[in-house]
């Protein structure tokens, strides 16, 4: 996603941006070149960088295999543990996959994601990729969309859809429609702890069909019933959430294992294939019928132009390029909203204190307010911000991000070589004492303007990615995220009795236990 200075070897360079990329201008201070120059002068060997043992042709899955520990639902404890015995670069290789190396340290993260501003190359969810290219008939014209793709291809769609989806009062436009459908929301949280006295242990599936209802308000630009409490589970909205769970658990199977599918279809790149073939036809049909409702709106001044027509009309996109981007943001927009959704609700729920805090500055904000939430709202909560921020620190939804380095760089004092791929472990930081102290704790006070716990560094939290590549949906997320929580705090207060809620990999973070909450309704 991302600039052109290349920090290390010998000098600080700048290099002409492709000619796809955006360039972002960034000052280099003489305290940058002076501290090149001297990691430089003290340069290792990649034979240095420290890690588990190697050996041919299986890299270092030994170390994983035989780990005690190790399950494919866990993944994270290996890389923490990694990451606890070497270090903050640690040097890990798997066979059919790119030689990498993990780093947890703020000032490394700030190299790459400068060193790559203007070739963002992220590898990974390659076996997602090759599904793409061999879908049936070719549906995605040999394209894979943002998600996969690199270098110019990316960038041609990537610099057209951005405005659009990443100005915020582009995305504001559908603030009404979320507002609306978190209301209903809350109505179906009041019958059900009316019910059970409490949230049945498949609230986690609840929380799915909030996230699939608001993103497809701002995707399809339409409702698809998915709060309707007596909806049929063979409908297609519950057939859309069965198959993204079924996604991710194939998806994650397939990328953090040996890449055999690349040789033969696995059983887990068979579930992959076929759940996301299945996605794609329902996803697919609803597209069209949105479409075919846009193309019979009797044209006028002053309509809203909704974001699928806006990107229709745009110049160097096709109309596939648009159906790719739309399946995405349906197919990437349940899972992660909703289990962040879900840790935020726990943490609140373990720590009254900043759940009461949290609720002051609801009833100051919203006051005896009783339409619908505005922009200007949104504006004056600074500790709703602060609170997702410090859930996505404690339980993230993601490891971190990667970068494949175009060019030979160093990090940690190491050389490492180009075609390695970087992963920044954004999950380790943010659980570092050096980095967030008293990290353990749930602080959103270490968030706000004052920082009473210290300052703390930009590029040691980076959970929507940086730069060009930072996450297309976040905007979009970070409304429907900020919307539930002021709803959720100015009608009830939620608690939690049960066993502790852990991370569970499923390629995003997931709530390991059921989502028992107790709502109670407020005075």
């Amino acid at each position: 996603m991302l600039g052109v200075v290349r920090l290390g070897l010998v000098r600080a360079v700048w290099r002409p941006a492709p000619p796809w990329s955006r360039a972002l201008s960034v000052t280099v201070t003489s305290h940058q070149v002076t501290a090149a120059a001297e990691q430089t002068s003290a340069v290792k060997p990649l034979s240095a960088v420290p890690g588990p043992p190697s050996y041919p042709f299986v890299g270092t899955s030994p170390s994983m295999l035989l780990d005690k520990s190790f399950s494919k639902r866990k993944i994270h404890i290996y890389f923490q543990k990694m990451v606890e015995k070497y270090g903050p670069i640690v040097k890990l290789s798997q066979p059919f996959m790119p030689p990498m190396v993990l780093v947890s340290r703020p000032d490394d993260v700030e190299t790459v994601i400068r060193a790559t501003m203007d070739n963002p190359i992220r590898d990974g969810f390659t076996s997602f990729q090759k599904i793409r290219e061999e879908a049936v008939n070719n549906y995605f014209e040999n394209k894979t969309g943002i998600l996969t793709e690199n270098g110019e291809e990316w960038w041609r769609v990537r610099s057209r859809v951005q405005t659009n989806m990443m100005r915020v009062k582009e995305v504001v436009h559908y603030l009404p429609v979320m507002d609306q459908i978190t209301l209903e929301f809350m109505d179906r949280i009041s019958s059900l702890q009316s019910q059970f006295g409490e949230m049945p242990s498949d609230f986690q599936n609840e929380l799915y069909k909030f996230a699939l209802e608001s993103v497809a308000s701002v995707a399809l630009n339409r409702r698809l019933g998915c709060l309707d409490p007596n909806i049929a589970e063979d409908s297609e909205p519950m057939k859309m959430i069965k198959l993204v769970n079924v996604l991710f658990h194939s998806l994650n199977d397939a990328e953090f294992s040996a890449h055999l599918w690349k040789v033969f279809p696995t059983p887990s790149f068979k579930r992959l294939k076929n759940s996301h073939q299945e996605f794609l036809e329902i996803a697919d049909r609803n597209i069209r019928e949105t479409e075919t409702e846009l193309l019979a709106k009797p044209a006028g001044e002053g309509q809203e132009v909704t974001l699928m027509e806006a990107l229709l009309l745009k110049p160097g996109l096709t109309r596939k390029d648009v159906v790719t981007l739309i399946l995405d943001m349906l197919f990437a927009g349940i899972d992660t909203t909703s289990h962040t959704l879900a840790f935020a609700l726990y943490q609140l729920a373990r720590n009254p204190e900043a759940q009461a805090r949290l609720q002051e500055e609801v009833d100051a904000v919203l006051g005896d307010h009783r339409g619908p939430l505005t922009r200007q709202h949104l504006a004056q909560f600074f500790y709703l911000k602060a609170v997702l921020k410090e859930s996505m620190r404690v339980l993230p939804t993601v490891m971190g991000t990667s970068r494949t380095l175009d060019k030979d760089l160093v990090l940690g004092g190491y050389l490492i070589p180009k075609g390695w791929s970087v992963m920044i472990m954004t999950m380790t930081m943010g659980w570092d004492e050096s980095i967030f102290p008293r990290a353990k704790e749930f602080l959103p006070e270490r968030w706000m303007r004052n920082k009473p716990l210290g300052p703390i560094n930009p590029f040691a939290t980076l959970q929507f990615g940086a730069g060009t590549r930072m996450c297309i949906g976040r905007r979009i997320a970070e409304q429907e995220m900020f919307t539930f929580l002021i709803r959720v705090m100015q009608r009830f207060t939620v608690d939690y009795k049960y066993e502790d809620i852990e991370l569970e990999s499923r390629l995003v973070f997931a709530p390991s236990q059921p989502l028992r909450f107790t709502f109670t309704p407020r005075n």
